[in-house]
């Protein structure tokens, strides 16, 4: 079986915008100056006999089968069952469901976790990504929904945490919420507290979370706001 670093599959795509072969539309798209539309494809080439015809999921010419799961709505072929692959009709694409229960709200237009506490936030992912920019919709990447109602993939906020960012990229309010925001001024108020600073001058500071302004100690941990107590502030 060939495959690419996207997906598993017997079956070459014909690009009906350029003619180009590629194995999947994420490798014609970072290798051509535009983008192949899924819908519009209409071959395929056989990766065993090399045999090109209409899009299947069994060659003509060998009977070989292209991949354990096909999509004739999205031209969608790849092997790995254990995705457990889906197609949402009010989507218009398939899904990645894994091992857990998705379902498509309308409000929000697109498919999500089964979650009976579920906010509903119109078009939610109809945009991209505040860091590396993909859009969120199309993605084979999972992402996620935070509490201020922005979404982002959820590898993207994992590097954030990872470089000491808690406060979402677009509007800067805490990534943390209820008990998990606690647990975070909790942990910087021991930090202050066992490195004191001697710096006594007072700045006029901004909370990011309840928009309020105060004064402050500087302090290199963080300055806190008197009216919530969190530490995502600016001077």
């Amino acid at each position: 079986m060939d495959n690419c670093e996207h997906y598993f599959r017997n079956c070459k795509l014909v690009s009906p915008c350029c003619n180009n072969i590629y194995m999947c539309r994420f490798c014609h798209n970072e290798n051509e100056d535009h983008e192949i539309n899924r819908f519009e494809i209409k071959e395929i080439i056989c990766c065993k006999c090399n045999q090109q015809q209409n899009v299947s999921n069994q060659c003509i010419k060998c009977n070989i089968q292209f991949a354990k799961y096909f999509c004739n709505k999205c031209n969608f072929f790849d092997d790995r069952v254990e995705r457990n692959y889906y197609h949402c009709d009010k989507c218009g694409i398939c899904r990645v469901a894994n091992d857990k229960k998705y379902f498509h709200c309308d409000t929000c237009n697109t498919c999500l976790l089964f979650d009976e506490n579920h906010k509903c936030n119109k078009n939610v992912f109809d945009n991209n990504c505040p860091i590396c920019l993909e859009n969120l919709f199309h993605s084979t990447r999972s992402s996620v929904i935070l509490d201020c109602s922005h979404t982002i993939h959820k590898d993207c906020l994992d590097k954030q945490f990872q470089n000491n960012k808690f406060n979402c990229p677009l509007c800067r309010k805490s990534i943390y919420s209820g008990e998990g925001l606690k647990k975070m001024i909790e942990y910087i108020d021991n930090l202050i507290q066992e490195n004191p600073f001697s710096e006594e001058i007072l700045y006029d500071i901004k909370c990011n979370d309840c928009s309020s302004t105060c004064q402050a100690k500087f302090h290199p941990f963080g300055m806190k706001c008197t009216n919530c107590g969190s530490y995502n502030t600016s001077k």
